[in-house]
């Protein structure tokens, strides 16, 4: 008579979403030698254009773990920075406080799933969690692949699925704060090299005249940024430009999908003259909201990334939830580890929410300051005045540095 076999051991974690916060988790849990899955709705990566580096303490991190190693990408101290629209000037040497790492984010997320997969993550695409429940001692997760759900069991879930997270939700977080009253459009744009002059940190463009690069430029009708491609990607064709428009949204104005019209429109009421592109890809365009959870922990039941937090200004998404999950992958992995318990697992909130908050204050501050009102006219009046200290330019950089 045949022994029947034994149930399946239960994973030691599951998360949900497969972006750079739950892949560099999923890498931190393995090489510590956690079972861990990973369920990820999209059958495959994403090839829309998102964040465009790690800015902050969390590219030394990801640099001293050897996620760069064998890559062109280093981390640099930049000699300045915007804090919104202002410009902060923090010189050369071991004084600047701040630390960026240019990497297009699929870049990133290829290197973190490399990572994860080496040392034995399972990252399943295809596979959407629509559910779950809490028992004393795991949690039971409900997954749909294709027309088939099948039910997974691990000792703890992590939601490391976006804004609108379904584990968030399900596990009755609230998530206050905002949506703001404005629209970004983004795109990769080609300007032939008759169209745009380059003139060290500046461009010059046809009808409009001296814009400066890789920063905002408040103009009557609200933002422009433009940025060569080749920054991020060698590679890329000198023609290639990664440009933005920042303006008030209309009440009935969608805010996912963008064609060329719109954009070409944006460009004529921000610039107030036509941007001379002849062609157009990865057009999308963002609301900025404001928000974080009210527990990122619930049970057995833990919220990072962009599932906790989301901020509407200030390029601090990546930084905050890469530190989210190497805090929690420490606090797991302990709790995990036979010498472990499971006290310390309070922790990460009481470490992480603060840090949340700190990084939702000045990314407030930041788009308080690009508005094109009166008031924010007079601040930015101020604070330009400000800023302009050396000392003050680096103590507002140590607040995006640490995330």
């Amino acid at each position: 008579m045949s022994t029947p076999a034994a149930p399946p051991q239960p994973w030691d974690i599951a998360i949900v979403g497969a972006g750079p916060i739950g892949l560099l988790l999923a890498g931190e849990l393995a090489a510590d030698g956690s079972r861990v899955v990973i369920f990820e709705r999209e059958d495959s990566p994403s090839s829309m254009p998102k964040a465009n580096g790690v800015v902050g303490r969390a590219a030394r991190e990801l640099a001293q773990r050897g996620i760069l190693a064998g890559t062109r990408l280093r981390v640099r101290t930049p000699p300045r920075f915007q804090f919104g629209p202002l410009v902060l000037n923090l010189g050369f040497g071991p004084g600047n406080p701040l630390h960026i790492l240019p990497v297009p984010q699929s870049r990133l997320e290829e290197l973190l799933e490399r990572r994860a997969t080496q040392h034995g993550a399972d990252v399943r695409r295809g596979h959407e969690v629509i559910g779950f429940a809490q028992r004393d001692d795991s949690v039971t997760v409900d997954v749909r692949t294709g027309e088939v759900t099948s039910v997974v069991k691990a000792r703890y879930l992590v939601g490391c699925d976006g804004a609108h997270s379904l584990v968030r939700k399900q596990a009755g977080i609230g998530f206050p704060g905002f949506t703001g009253d404005e629209i970004s459009r983004i795109a990769r744009v080609t300007l032939p090299a008759d169209r745009i002059t380059r003139r060290r940190d500046s461009f010059e463009i046809p009808g409009l005249g001296s814009i400066a690069a890789m920063r905002p430029n408040l103009l009557p009708g609200g933002a422009f940024s433009i940025a060569p491609m080749s920054v991020l990607d060698r590679a890329a064709p000198p023609d290639l430009y990664l440009v933005s428009t920042h303006e008030p949204r209309r009440d009935d104005e969608p805010s996912d999908s963008v064609s060329i019209d719109e954009l070409r429109a944006s460009f004529r009421r921000v610039l107030g003259v036509d941007l001379p592109i002849t062609g157009a890809t990865a057009i999308r365009s963002t609301v900025g909201n404001s928000r974080q959870a009210e527990a990122y922990r619930r049970g057995r039941v833990f919220l990072a990334g962009d599932a906790a937090h989301v901020f509407n200004a200030g390029g601090s998404a990546l930084n905050v939830g890469i530190q989210d999950a190497l805090e929690l992958a420490d606090r797991l992995g302990a709790a995990l580890s036979s010498e472990g318990g499971t006290d310390g697992l309070d922790a990460y909130e009481a470490i992480r929410h603060p840090a949340g908050h700190r990084a939702l204050q000045h990314t407030r501050a930041q788009a308080a300051l690009g508005r094109s009102d009166d008031s924010a006219r007079a601040l930015r009046e101020i604070m330009g005045g400000l800023v302009a200290s050396r000392r003050a330019a680096r103590s507002l950089a140590r607040l995006i540095e640490d995330g």
